[in-house]
């Protein structure tokens, strides 16, 4: 079975703790694919503050644009969460071009 999937893509988490196992499962699908602790805050349905993170392919040039679109889609209040400060995932080069 094949799937085509728009990388990056954002999930939450409930604990730190889970990290490891989604690691390891986007590991086994894909050894490209990269998990990334991206920040906190809670969902636009409201509830608990959670930690979000990010799939992207190895070798992928991640903007801030797009992992903020990847966010949004996953359902992160942007309304009621600090901004994102995940500036080590940023290329340079795609942040300078949109800019």
């Amino acid at each position: 079975m094949q799937a085509t999937i728009k990388l990056p893509k954002a999930f939450s988490l409930r604990d730190e703790n889970e990290f490891y196992p989604v690691q390891h499962l986007m590991a086994r699908l894909n050894p490209q694919l990269l998990v990334a602790h991206v920040t906190t805050g809670r969902h636009v349905a409201g509830g608990p503050t959670v930690i979000w993170g990010i799939v992207y392919l190895e070798g992928q040039p991640l903007s801030r644009a797009a992992v903020e679109l990847a966010l949004k889609e996953a359902g992160f209040d942007f309304d009621h969460n600090a901004p994102i400060r995940a500036s080590s995932l940023w290329d340079t080069e795609a942040q300078a071009v949109s800019a």
